[in-house]
């Protein structure tokens, strides 16, 4: 009896001592599992980056066609254009070019009201930060068409901000000074001309800026 009884619990031993590891303690089925999920993942990476490329793509495509449209004086065709790119491939790059071409067209246009809205409206959904400073600075030259001069100083200043070289800090501030001179702010022109001299006296500005300080001053620099 003993011994039926020893041989069944031998049997049982050598049983499971035959019956394969778990997949996940099996380092050869882990180290295989791995491979194919980083390939997966390397698989997925690369579809994602394809399809954006082709979209970057597209976009450009499409934007060059509608500048065509603009230069040959076919501003209706462009606007369309225009719009059509940025409702289709909103996110890359050439659908933000897209905006600000847009609304360069509409001021061409007499549309210098909407293009100040379409330029504030892109503007508050923070676009890249390459994108500020020409479009404060749109937006500035659409306010003062629009004849409210004020609100295109505000507008230049922010440019001059929001731009990284000096030449286009000094070349807005510029601009800022015109427009608060246009709207009857001469203390804020005077200032915005003395800081293109004070801090950007090598820039091509600062003899702009000192010859419209003195008609300003009457010579009292």
């Amino acid at each position: 009896m003993a011994t039926m009884v020893e041989a069944t619990t031998r049997g049982q031993t050598t049983a499971t001592t035959n019956k394969p590891a778990p997949w996940y303690r099996d380092r050869t089925r882990l180290l295989a599992g791995s491979a194919i999920g980083v390939l997966i993942l390397a698989v997925v990476g690369w579809v994602v980056w394809s399809s954006g490329n082709r979209k970057e793509e597209f976009a450009a495509r499409s934007l060059n066609q509608a500048r065509t449209a603009a230069e040959a004086g076919n501003l209706p065709l462009a606007s369309s254009e225009l719009q059509r790119l940025i409702d289709a491939y909103g996110g890359t790059d050439a659908a933000t070019e897209a905006v600000i071409t847009l609304n360069q067209v509409r001021m061409v246009n007499g549309q210098s009201e909407l293009a100040a809205v379409g330029l504030r409206e892109f503007i508050q959904k923070n676009p890249p930060a390459k994108y500020l400073a020409p479009a404060y600075g749109l937006m500035g030259t659409a306010l003062e068409n629009a004849k409210r001069p004020a609100e295109a100083a505000d507008a230049f200043r922010n440019a001059s901000k929001s731009a990284d070289l000096e030449y286009l800090k000094a070349r807005y501030l510029i601009d800022a000074a015109r427009a608060f001179k246009a709207g009857g702010k001469q203390a804020e022109a005077v200032a915005a001309y003395r800081t293109v001299i004070d801090s950007f006296p090598e820039s091509p500005s600062a003899t702009e800026a000192k010859v419209r300080l003195a008609e300003l001053t009457d010579g009292k620099m």
